[in-house]
């Protein structure tokens, strides 16, 4: 096995290192080229501004991931520029990060995989163009639907330091999140079954209101939560209006039926718990 990481961001990143404390060869893009801080494997430049990537970059690889979004004109890179290079490299497995935002709103009601698409916002409709073209393919390809992403240095700890967490009340208006590493766990389990086509729901065991999730933070750090504020009075930015316009339950059954995934962290609570060591 030989990975390749295109767009190694904050998922991409805990992905490297899983690989290479077991010894398997990766090789990573970022826009820059620059490498990201303590991952020691080959790094390159692939982006709009750097649409090619070097025969050295694809030598040997069996495994890619695919975790760069759309731009905003709705143009996803790899797509565009690296889709029949990639045809033509015999990989075993390709897997591609997308959004449980394709669901759309459905009122709070479980999504799973069998869930027909009805993205609502632009940036979901262009995850759906993206998925379609990777399905059209000839790429081995397994698309992973990803909700809310937390884990160290992106949660609501952060925010409560900060100061800048609002808690909003809206009973009844879930939210589904995974935190980092199980996603990384869901990707490792599909890299070592490929089953191409494939789709996957990757969310924890609990969907819950906002509020929840920051009052149990807060007891966690001693503090006092934030007042509530009524969703009325809430002032949004634009994209998180886009974000709180949304309700759904996302199911994550078929990663454990169908890879025997078992979550580290199955709701918030154990993710909260385990991550209050580095705060």
């Amino acid at each position: 096995m030989k990975v390749l990481i295109l767009g190694c961001g904050y998922t991409g990143s805990r992905l490297a290192r899983l690989l290479l404390d077991q010894e398997i060869p990766v090789c990573l893009t970022t826009r820059s080229g620059e490498r990201p801080a303590s991952i020691h494997a080959p790094c390159f430049a692939f982006s709009d501004d750097f649409p090619l990537l070097s025969d050295q970059a694809l030598a040997g690889v069996t495994h890619v991931l695919h975790s760069i979004p759309p731009d905003q004109q709705g143009i996803d890179p790899v797509a565009a520029y690296l889709l029949p290079v990639l045809e033509k490299v015999h990989l075993q497995w390709f897997g591609y990060l997308s959004t449980t935002g394709v669901y759309g709103d459905v009122q709070g009601a479980w999504v799973d995989e069998q869930t027909p698409t009805n993205p609502q916002q632009d940036r979901s409709q262009h995850r759906v163009a993206a998925e379609q073209k990777f399905w059209q393919s000839a790429l081995p390809t397994h698309i992973f639907r990803l909700p809310g992403i937390y884990g160290p240095g992106r949660s609501v700890f952060d925010r409560l330091r900060a100061g800048k967490a609002q808690r909003i009340a809206c009973p009844g208006h879930v939210f589904s999140r995974i935190h980092v590493d199980d996603i990384v766990g869901t990707l490792w389990a599909s890299m070592n079954r490929p089953n191409p086509p494939s789709i996957y729901n990757v969310a924890d065991d609990e969907p819950t209101e906002p509020e929840n999730l920051l009052v149990e933070a807060s007891k966690l750090l001693g503090m006092a939560p934030p007042e509530a504020i009524p969703f009325e009075q809430v002032v949004l930015s634009p994209m998180a209006a886009t974000f709180w316009s949304e309700c759904r339950r996302v199911s994550n059954q078929k990663i454990k039926t169908e890879l025997g995934v078992v979550l580290h962290y199955p709701t918030y609570r154990e993710g909260l718990r385990a991550m209050l060591g580095e705060y």
